[in-house]
């Protein structure tokens, strides 16, 4: 494998040299003859041998070969891989059902949950943390990672409108929670169930011995309080109402979450104060035993054989100063012996993986800003040194600097042809990306992996999120859309208003009176959508 393949395109200049010696070789023939006469032009260049002029001529084209292969720096990957670190496997269930927008917990439910994971997770580096999100039914938002900046972004977007069935099924979510772990060993990993406990479904309780069967313990975190509160329409201020026209009260099911809790061997928390049960709960997760886990983004470090060509080429050179073409024999003296032999014990110290092996040992320490210096300064002699440029980028990532990280991605991908090395580069250029949710450029990077390598189950997993998020995007920009169309002729009237309110109502009152008449109940969850 060479670092810059480009180089040995040089290659093609030997065949016109190659072809040059031929031509000297008869000219010369030639010349002699033009001379005079054969015999005494044989004499007078008796002690030239055409055979050393030929031996110094291939000498300096092998070494002109040898140079060739040195800029093209020949070299084998010794490492290439992510980081390790010791940690567990922990899958957090948040529920996003409407009951999450009551105003018991300050501001809502579901803003508090969300204060409690952020501050969770920041004591939860060296770990693994995958996102369900739920109500009626159950997503996975984002798969195991230790990308906490993408966790991050995820959990953000976590609001009731990700989920058209509403209710709160609680046995669906611990389901899928089960199914997002690695449940091969019954050890090294957990499961956070974030709810007010409001359950309609009566699997909850099976779910959660499923789990413990599988040797995943359930941590459940209760939101709310038990006295109950109203539940505000999002985006009114009107209480929601049940199919009797009844405001209706949700209250926090502590009795459920204990149970589910003790059932896999967990702890029950009421979360009162995100500070105090976040610190608690991440030292109950950082106690568990630990497993090895591959970090996201890790660093490239390869070996360097330049070196023994140099040597070689440096070698044949100097022999070639030392052979004449006259017919007597070559001759070395002490010094000349000694130099050469030196060559092999000076040359071996420009080893690449040398310069570049003080910068990686600070990227695995987690000092990227000065590991970002130290590829700085690699980079300063060799602008196109493609594993201090994979390394760069990925200390930029780390410090968010993801603009700037795509941007060293794209000249890597842009200055180098081998397969692996692109496949990486792409995949760290979508995840950048999908931190700057540029989701369409993300798109079209994580495709740009699978085609150079399909069996890449992380990029295609990583590319059915983002299109599963570009897919809500475009369901907000037409019903954006649909609402600016409708105002498009002029602003509406007070009368328009207050008609079309009054039309509202009336279309909501003949509804129930359809529900209770019919005594129509929605699949699963009792009829309730809350």
């Amino acid at each position: 494998m060479f670092q810059n393949i480009e180089f040995l395109y040089g290659l093609f200049a030997l065949v016109p040299l190659v072809g040059l010696l031929f031509f000297v070789l008869k000219w010369k023939q030639k010349a002699r003859k033009l001379l005079g006469n054969e015999r005494l032009v044989s004499k007078s260049i008796e002690n030239y041998s055409e055979r050393k002029y030929i031996a110094k001529v291939v000498i300096i084209l092998i070494a002109i070969v040898l140079l060739i292969i040195t800029a093209a720096n020949p070299h084998k990957t010794i490492k290439s891989e992510t980081t390790l670190s010791n940690g567990i496997d922990v899958i957090i269930a948040l529920d996003v059902s409407k009951s999450m927008l009551a105003a018991d917990e300050q501001p809502i439910r579901l803003d508090k949950a969300k204060e409690f994971i952020n501050k969770l997770i920041q004591n939860l580096q060296d770990n693994r943390v995958g996102l369900v999100v739920f109500a009626g039914k159950a997503y996975l938002q984002m798969p195991l990672t230790n990308d906490m900046t993408a966790l991050k972004m995820f959990l953000d977007n976590a609001n009731p409108n990700l989920i058209n069935y509403q209710g709160t099924n609680i046995g669906e979510a611990l389901t899928l929670c089960s199914n997002s772990l690695d449940t091969k060993e019954k050890k090294y990993k957990a499961a956070i169930l974030i709810t007010d406990g409001e359950d309609q479904d009566t699997k909850a309780l099976e779910a959660a011995k499923a789990l413990a069967d599988k040797g995943v313990i359930v941590h459940t975190i209760g939101v709310g309080e038990e006295t109950g509160t109203e539940i505000i329409e999002s985006g009114t201020s009107n209480f929601k109402r049940d199919a009797n026209g009844n405001i209706v009260i949700t209250k926090l099911n502590t009795s459920l979450l204990e149970q589910i809790a003790s059932t896999t061997g967990g702890s029950y928390h009421h979360l009162d104060n995100a500070e105090a049960v976040s610190k608690d709960l991440s030292d109950t997760l950082n106690s568990m035993k630990k497993k090895g886990i591959e970090n996201a983004w890790g660093y490239l470090e390869y070996q360097s054989y330049y070196f023994i060509f140099l040597g070689l080429a440096i070698v044949l050179l100097v022999l070639e100063l030392f052979i004449s073409e006259r017919k007597s024999n070559i001759k070395f003296n002490k010094a000349t012996l000694g130099s050469i032999v030196m060559l092999f014990f000076v040359i071996p110290s420009f080893s690449q993986s040398n310069a570049i092996k003080g910068a990686n040992e600070l990227y695995k320490k987690g000092d990227y800003k000065a590991a970002q210096s130290e590829y700085e300064k690699v980079l300063e002699s060799e602008t196109q040194n493609k594993v201090a440029l994979f390394n760069y980028a990925n200390c930029l990532y780390n410090q968010e600097q993801y603009a700037t990280s795509v941007k060293q991605l794209n000249l890597l991908i842009e200055n180098t042809s081998e397969f692996s090395i692109k496949a990486k580069a792409w995949y760290n250029k979508g995840l950048a990306e999908v931190r700057m949710q540029l989701y369409e450029q993300a798109k079209a990077s994580f495709i740009k992996v699978l085609l150079l390598n399909n069996s890449d189950e992380d990029a295609r997993e990583n590319l059915q999120m983002v299109i599963n998020e570009l897919n809500k995007l475009k369901g907000k920009r037409t019903r954006q859309t649909y609402k600016d169309e409708s105002t498009q002729d002029g602003q509406i009237s007070k009368k328009q208003l207050q008609q079309q309110m009054e039309k509202l109502r009336s279309n909501e009152e003949n509804l129930r009176r359809q529900i209770q008449e019919r005594g129509f109940k929605q699949e699963g969850n009792n009829g309730k959508d809350w």
